[in-house]
């Protein structure tokens, strides 16, 4: 009876859930909305209108976040399905779910990192292996589409091996970037990918310590566009031709502005080039909602080398008294 998905989380479990929006409204062919926990535990009546029919997804890296538990737990009370994706072990969102899916969120932790970022891939793969089952359940895809999208994932990863040299083409935007002495930076994406620009916004800010703001593609031009002045750049995360015609105009923009632009895309418009941006050359993936699993890597790399251009550690900030403080 599932028809409507909302998927709930605060900082990168929100912006996995803005990627997750996309993937089931795809593969299962719901409608889905991605939504802040807190917001969502403050109002819940507003988005169970239809709770029998209604399936609330918690996502929490640690499993713990106490807005994603009482959402979940809100959610139950009014008669909505519950699923929470998360690590494993006992986490305080597991009671009140009646799904759960387990993935490896250890890895971060496993590694001495404290801030949460390959685990975005895994809970974003945990929800599209679960639209694609919800999808069958569904009848919205049949045997021989449950193929196609095996192939269609299994293309995207190969699409990872282009990752090493990601990495060196990011190191060239951050000397680019120094050159210019900017300092802080704005990410925009649309549709799939503004998830993508949330969370590559927010990496930025916890590894290299710099201002970072996401907006999305059209609605930037419509008030946030008139801060710019020649200092702040813009990343445009645009995978597909039907957003390049956006993105010219926001080129255009910038040539009035006299702002520098990085496109992160995998099309190559000869139009793009009469102004003063650079591309970051992206792997081919037919299936737009599932170019989220690559197109962080240039953000994520971007914010590894500007913070390791500093000589000090990623996600390592400076204190009120001057000392280093983790973050």
């Amino acid at each position: 009876q599932i028809d409507t998905v909302c998927l709930i989380g605060h900082g990168t479990s929100l912006a996995t859930a803005m990627n997750a929006e996309f993937i089931f409204t795809r593969l299962a062919g719901v409608s889905a909305r991605a939504v802040p926990a807190y917001q969502f535990r403050t109002y819940p009546q507003e988005y169970l209108s239809r709770p029998k029919n209604t399936l609330v997804v918690g996502i929490s890296c640690s499993g713990n976040t106490a807005s994603v538990v009482k959402s979940l737990e809100e959610a139950k009370a009014l008669g909505a399905m519950t699923l929470c994706i998360s690590g494993s072990g006992d986490i305080r969102m597991a009671p009140p779910a009646d799904f759960r899916v387990t993935a490896y969120t250890e890895i971060e932790s496993e590694n001495g990192m404290t801030a949460y970022s390959i685990s975005h891939l895994f809970i974003l793969q945990g929800a599209m292996e679960f639209a694609l089952l919800l999808g069958e359940k569904r009848g919205v895809i049949l045997p021989e589409n449950r193929a196609y999208w095996n192939d269609q994932w299994e293309y995207t990863k190969a699409g990872m091996q282009a990752l090493p040299a990601l990495f060196d083409a990011m190191d060239k935007v951050v000397t680019d970037y120094e050159e210019h002495h900017f300092h802080n930076l704005m990410v925009l994406g649309t549709g799939p990918n503004l998830g993508t620009a949330q969370e590559g916004a927010l990496k930025i800010c916890e590894f290299a310590w710099i201002f970072g703001a996401c907006e999305e593609l059209e609605d930037f031009a419509h008030g946030r566009f008139r801060e710019i002045d020649g200092n702040i750049p813009l990343f445009m995360v645009a995978p597909h031709r039907n957003t390049i015609e956006k993105v010219l105009d926001l080129l255009a923009g910038c040539e009035i502005a006299c702002t520098k632009a990085y496109l992160i895309s995998e099309e190559d418009v000869p139009e793009i080039h009469q102004f003063n941006v650079k591309c970051i050359k992206m792997p081919s993936v037919k299936e737009e909602c599932l170019t989220p699993f690559l197109y962080i890597f240039p953000l994520w790399f971007f914010g590894f080398h500007y913070r390791d251009r500093q000589q000090e550690l990623v996600g390592e900030g400076e204190g009120a008294d001057g000392a280093a403080t983790e973050k």
